[in-house]
């Protein structure tokens, strides 16, 4: 008798163990940039809206500040990185050489980006960067995110800020705009137009990009080869994030 209570003592600290190790891997899985839904499917129009758009965006600041796709993921996934924070991050380590990793460190030890820039060294190499500036003097930091991505967005794609601003005002967010002014590259078509046949439709960001021949697969490997407009070839398994 005492010999069986042990074995199901044993067995029950087995089991909640093992359950315990299985709800930690669930979370670590449904929390990750991982996305399980990269092709664009007409029964499920909306599945892989989220890939392409974090794939643009993803591409978008690898292109324009000449970092690897794979460093901003894996800041994303591991480091716990906001958009916001890496965008802040690139713009204020291309105008000061500081390294990226060392101004995330020092983000997230002094709690804002206005802390980090009151440093001297740095406040004297942003002089001249009305953004960086405004950030110094207690610009807020989301603020400050959207403001570079709207600054960055036109800048990548020539576009006129105030159109940028725009469609902003219309509800477009970050990764939205950059999948939107790549769609308008492709096709020739006006970013206001695609944004109004997307709203007015209903359809999915992988619908209007898949009607334009853009799969969710080709649309971060556009960015990154921008301005060529050709299309990528299919490779056999799925791209990253």
């Amino acid at each position: 008798m005492q010999r069986s209570s042990m074995t199901r003592a044993v067995c029950l600290v087995f089991f909640l163990l093992l359950t315990g190790a299985a709800g930690q891997a669930a979370e670590s899985t449904g929390g990750c940039h991982c996305f399980r839904e990269r092709a664009f499917v007409p029964a499920e129009p909306f599945a892989a809206d989220d890939y392409i758009l974090a794939t643009s965006f993803n591409s978008l600041l690898a292109k324009a500040f000449a970092v690897s796709k794979q460093q901003i993921v894996m800041l994303k996934m591991r480091g716990g990185v906001t958009s916001d924070d890496l965008l802040i991050g690139l713009k204020i380590s291309r105008a000061t050489g500081v390294e990226l990793q060392q101004l995330l460190d020092d983000r997230k030890q002094k709690g804002r980006w206005q802390e980090v820039l009151a440093a001297l060294p740095l406040a004297e190499k942003i002089r001249g960067d009305e953004m960086l500036e405004e950030i110094r003097t207690g610009l807020p930091d989301a603020e400050a995110g959207r403001l570079a991505a709207d600054e960055l967005i036109a800048g990548f794609f020539s576009a006129p800020p105030a159109e940028v601003a725009s469609l902003r005002k219309s509800g477009l967010n970050d990764k939205e705009m950059t999948l939107l002014f790549l769609l308008a590259h492709i096709s020739g078509k006006p970013p206001e137009v695609l944004a109004a046949s997307q709203k007015q439709n209903g359809k999915s960001w992988s619908a209007t990009a898949f009607a334009l021949g853009v799969t969710p697969a080709d649309a971060g490997k556009l960015i990154l080869q921008y301005p060529d407009k050709t299309l990528p070839k299919q490779s056999p398994g799925p791209g990253g994030p």
